[in-house]
């Protein structure tokens, strides 16, 4: 088989899993098993065709005489990531074209092998359009309305730019030990950037800094009883265990409850709705609420999220933040914290789900101040998208 044939497979296969099965990106791109130069033009398939699918498709559509709903699936996923390469990969023309056709003919659609050839050899003979410069017409119009409503037209490209870029990985010291020629993350203790290939060590776990960032937020004191309201997969209750705490970790979801057990035996993990969990009122030193959101600060390794959510999901989740955060205030004692955080930037599940609350930035955390938060993200802080609020309880 010929060099990258491989690779452009695996990608157009994860593509489509990952547009039509509810699929995550990087999970299925960490657990590829092509390495070396396959491995790294995978990646680079993958996430390219999903950061620019919304050009990829237009450019798709202006040469072929259907539809891209009315074309084969397969197909579809052959030619995405074809015409990603295309636009922004370094292999010959010729590479792309032979290696889309015959992904084609050793599929399920072997007529089309014509029509791939076809399409292709247009669009290259055509010549390739000008990346565009304004990075807002890569996502979907609601999302581009929502940023330019709440932030200068600067801070919004900032923002979209740097969310087509690849994420580093960063990783938690969870004792605090130096780790030779990592980069620390400014501003936020204990989050590197890890430059290294092969397994973290034990003592590190794979963590976003803006995660980190949370966990390092809640004010504490060793023993201090803490609830972490929706905890799985458990990544920032087991960093408050790790600073100290007893942490409570409920979810809703028995499997994920399961999972986070086995990941983290140490916590105790309890399966409860955090909008009617089974504590009494005044019971935890400090609540962490890190509330399901629409995940769009996660861009950079989940590209496939602006596609899934809707204008109504937001809608919809700020009203369920809301409900959980009235509930973690009455179960925070008197004089206790609750740190409010959400992986978004829409102000519907940010500044607004806080605004009534007698809610602070909280100090030292990189990013900027937004409204009675702080927000992080790819453009200020070289992390994930995060907003964090601290609600001081009287």
């Amino acid at each position: 088989m010929k060099p990258g044939v491989e690779a452009r497979k695996a990608a157009a296969r994860t593509v489509g899993l990952v547009m039509r099965s509810g699929a995550f990106s990087n999970r299925l791109v960490d657990a590829s098993r092509l390495d070396g130069a396959d491995g790294a033009l995978f990646r680079f398939l993958t996430y390219t065709t999903l950061r620019h699918l919304k050009r990829v498709d237009s450019l798709i559509e202006m040469h072929s005489a259907k539809k891209i709903s009315a074309l084969d699936v397969e197909v579809v996923d052959v030619l995405r990531v074809a015409v990603a390469e295309a636009l922004y990969g370094r292999a010959p023309s010729h590479a792309i074209v032979d290696s889309a056709v015959e992904s084609v003919k050793t599929g399920k659609s072997k007529r089309a092998a014509g029509f791939v050839n076809g399409l292709l050899r247009s669009l290259l003979r055509s010549g390739l359009p000008e990346e565009p410069s304004d990075p807002r017409v890569e996502y979907p119009d609601w999302i581009v309305a929502s940023l330019n409503a709440a932030w200068p037209e600067e801070e919004v490209r900032g923002f979209l730019a740097t969310s087509l870029q690849d994420a580093p990985r960063q990783v938690r010291s969870r004792d605090g030990a130096a780790v030779g020629d990592q980069d620390p993350v400014s501003g936020i203790p204990a989050a590197y950037d890890w430059n290294s290939a092969g397994t973290v060590p034990g003592n590190f776990v794979v963590q976003d800094a803006a995660s980190v960032a949370v966990g390092n937020t809640v004010p504490l004191r060793s023993g201090d009883l803490v609830l972490d309201l929706t905890a799985a997969p458990g990544g920032k209750a087991a960093h408050l265990h790790d600073r100290g705490a007893r942490v409570v970790a409920v979810d809703r979801h028995q499997r994920r409850v399961k999972d986070g057990a086995l990941r983290f035996p140490l916590l105790k993990w309890v399966v409860a709705d955090g909008r009617r969990p089974p504590f009494n009122e005044d019971s935890f030193d400090h609540v962490l609420l890190d509330a399901p959101c629409s995940g769009l600060g996660t861009m950079r390794r989940r590209p496939e999220i602006r596609y899934r959510v809707e204008q109504q999901d937001v809608e919809r989740l700020s009203k369920v933040q809301r409900e959980l955060l009235d509930v973690a205030f009455r179960l925070v004692k008197p004089g206790g914290t609750v740190t409010y955080s959400v992986c978004t930037v829409t102000p519907e599940e940010t500044i607004e789900v806080v605004a009534d609350y007698a809610a602070s930035p909280p100090p030292g955390v990189p990013g900027k101040q937004w409204g009675r938060g702080v927000l992080l993200g790819p453009h200020l802080s070289g992390t994930d998208g995060m907003f964090i609020s601290v609600l001081s309880r009287p």
